[in-house]
């Protein structure tokens, strides 16, 4: 039996879940070998919501105080709930949802997070420039996969994690189909506004030091202070929930541009019925950055093939509106660390152990896909129980329990029942 240190892993992508798991790995002793395809780290958007599931982990990994000390107040989480208000003038309060210590979240910058997390990785195992472009599936145990690169280089593994986002272009080796990425009816407004910024312009922004959703129709608007409280994130978004995900009239194209640097003008004109002091502060993203959100979709039947295994965005990309997209990458990427990293693991075993891997990871991760959904819907004022305050009270209560349900440890509890059944594990 091969030792856990001897595993041969590959993580294709750079990216927040791809880190995640290469830290996780490197705790254990395994020293995973990251590819990206750029010349450098470098995570792309504004701000980034690490959640309650993630924090645990984030905590196991040596990292919380790190995140804990970017925040407005250091040492304290900087989302603690979320206030909804509706955007018309007066931003009315429609309730507020509090959360528990134990689900308390934090706002951070994405390039900070990352930042952070590289902090932890040996230098020497990350290979920048380097564009996968085909993996070999190893099916019936043979001794390894192999991963070809752009440049025509090579490389050998006894495990190829799949981390490169939502254009993954290798998906279709566990698909087999070319593409199950659609647009997901939400187009994204984004930007960081500077404290700084405002109080030159004099306006007021102290009532959205508290997280505030605000929601119009067919839209709603992100706020909350990054970076100590010294910037304001804003995601603005206009959805299109009245119509099915892939339906022609809303449909884009697959090489189509997913991001477009736009006018001010074209950000306030969305939003233009909104509260002016909320329309004041947009009028600060001088050339704001227009997101198409894709996803993945339909929901994939496997994130594994093989020896080959998807995690983060490439497997599940959702819309954000529970800011648990990059959470359940997270996950993923921990107990894929957990796992490779058993003692019980071997060249041999790992194809059924990454087949546990996608028994437990596949149906949580998805079932928050579909709450994801459901919240974009409810904050956009298109929830079942229409757009009214005690609509928007009833279709956004609870709506967080299930992916603030996670604990962790339970995820490796289940697999360990799983390999102990199949006889994989003893």
């Amino acid at each position: 039996m091969s030792k856990p240190s001897d595993l041969r892993i590959a993580i294709i992508g750079g990216g927040v879940c791809g880190i995640t798991c290469a830290v996780a790995l490197t705790k254990k002793g395994i020293n995973a070998h990251i590819y990206e395809a750029k010349g450098k780290y470098g995570e792309i958007g504004a701000g980034i919501g690490i959640g309650a599931s993630s924090l645990q982990i984030m905590r196991e990994l040596g990292i919380y105080d790190d995140l804990l000390a970017c925040t407005p107040n250091p040492g304290e989480c900087n989302i603690q709930g979320f206030r909804f208000v509706f955007g018309s003038e007066g931003h009315e309060e429609i309730f507020k949802m509090p959360a528990r210590p134990d689900e308390y979240a934090v706002g951070i910058h994405r390039v900070t997070f990352l930042d952070i997390l590289v902090k932890h990785l040996d230098p020497q195992y990350t290979h920048f420039n380097k564009r996968c472009v085909d993996v070999t599936v190893a099916e019936k145990f043979p001794s390894s996969s192999t991963a070809i690169f752009d440049d025509g280089s090579t490389i050998e593994a006894d495990v190829v994690l799949l981390a490169n986002g939502i254009k993954c272009p290798l998906r279709h080796i566990i698909t087999g189909s070319k593409s199950n990425a659609a647009f997901g009816n939400n187009v994204c407004y984004r930007g960081l506004v500077a404290r700084e910024e405002t109080k030159k312009r004099g306006i007021e922004t102290t009532y959205w030091d508290e997280p505030t959703i605000a929601i119009g129709n067919n839209r709603s608007l992100v706020i909350y202070p990054i970076n100590g409280g010294a910037v304001l994130n804003i995601a603005a978004f206009v959805t299109r929930y009245g119509y099915a995900i892939g339906h022609p009239d809303v449909a884009r194209d697959d090489s189509a541009p997913t991001l477009e640097v736009v006018s001010n003008e074209e950000l306030l004109e969305k939003f233009k019925d909104y509260d002016s002091n909320l329309l004041s502060i947009l009028g600060c993203l001088a050339k704001p950055n227009k997101w198409y959100i894709n996803v993945v979709y339909p929901h994939l039947d496997s994130f594994v093939k093989g020896r080959v295994a998807l995690l983060g965005d490439a497997a599940h990309a959702m819309v954000p509106h529970l800011y648990a997209g990059a959470g359940q990458g997270i996950e993923d990427g921990y107990l894929l660390a957990q796992l490779l990293s058993h003692p019980q693991t071997t060249s041999e075993n790992v194809e059924v152990v990454l087949e546990a891997y996608d028994a437990v990871r596949r149906p949580r991760s998805q079932k928050v896909w579909d709450d994801s959904y459901a919240a974009g819907k409810a904050q956009a004022g298109m929830g079942p129980s229409g757009f009214t305050k005690d609509g928007i009270i009833n279709d956004v209560t609870g709506i967080m329990d299930f992916v603030n349900s996670y604990k962790l440890g339970d995820e490796l509890m289940q697999v360990e029942v799983m390999l102990k059944e199949r006889s994989v594990w003893v």
